[in-house]
């Protein structure tokens, strides 16, 4: 991964993975993330002239933490990230889990700009009608927690929480350096996920007028199936792929069959 310095003189890190100066694909990674991909990303994206290019947000990777009010900001924040990357007018998006909202957020906010939107188990539109019912008591426990919480207390929350997370990480060496990075910046990163997830996102699932392909599993136990279709039926151009595999995470056949969709858009 590397940086680079804004007009205002901030630092982002990010990663640029698969076809070096192919179609640009803005990834939001998720609540433990950063700018790294694994290896069929780079893979997929190759063969299918992609490139991959992956913003690390605020209290993440190498990007030191910034004062965000609501997730309709991201826009406006990331604009001068893609000017210094050198980023194309027309490119296409992907939220990962934690990251759908800020993808969400680029296509409502750069509706010119924005060609096509992949959600991989994405958190869904927590304020759009029965979407929030969908989750368990302790989830909607949690929101509720998330919406009414201090700074200092969600950054002791996501403290614990990614240090229990670095003791089950295994081998897993990616993840193993997210999660130190996050704690590098004191959990900031995903205390502030939580709370803009949360809170009132500053616009509305009819704001996202590009065509949005979504993946989800009906085993997913951190993200409700139910939840997110209810969600994604709320979008006026939505395509919904159930994903066999049972895990929150994306499978190789996901991904491969959403890097055959952004191909074939960009052609």
């Amino acid at each position: 991964m590397a940086t680079v310095a804004t007009r205002d003189g901030a630092i982002w890190g990010y990663g640029r993975w698969g076809c070096r100066g192919g179609r640009a694909v803005l990834v939001h990674h998720g609540l433990v993330g950063d700018g790294a991909l694994g290896p069929i990303w780079n893979q997929l994206g190759e063969m299918a002239g992609l490139e991959w290019i992956v913003i690390e947000r605020p209290g993440y990777g190498q990007t030191p933490p910034m004062a965000m009010e609501r997730l309709a900001d991201w826009p406006v924040m990331v604009a001068p990230v893609l000017e210094a990357l050198e980023i194309p007018g027309r490119f296409d998006a992907v939220g990962i889990s934690a990251g759908g909202p800020y993808a969400y957020a680029l296509a409502a906010g750069m509706p010119a700009r924005v060609g096509r939107l992949c959600i991989l188990a994405g958190v869904p539109f927590i304020g759009a009608p029965g979407v929030l019912d969908c989750y368990t008591d302790q989830g909607r426990a949690a929101y509720a927690r998330y919406a009414s919480a201090g700074e200092a207390a969600l950054r002791a929350e996501f403290r614990t929480f990614c240090a229990d997370a670095t003791a089950r990480v295994g081998g897993n060496q990616q993840v193993a350096a997210a999660l130190a990075a996050i704690l590098s910046h004191d959990a900031a990163g995903p205390a502030r996920e939580a709370r803009l997830q949360a809170r009132d996102w500053g616009f509305d699932r009819s704001a996202v007028s590009c065509p949005v392909d979504l993946w989800h599993a009906e085993a997913d136990d951190m993200v409700p199936f139910a939840a997110a279709r209810l969600s994604a039926a709320g979008l006026t151009q939505a395509s919904w792929h159930t994903q066999v595999e049972p895990t929150h995470l994306a499978s190789e056949a996901s991904l491969t069959e959403m890097t055959g969709i952004l191909a074939a858009a960009a052609t």
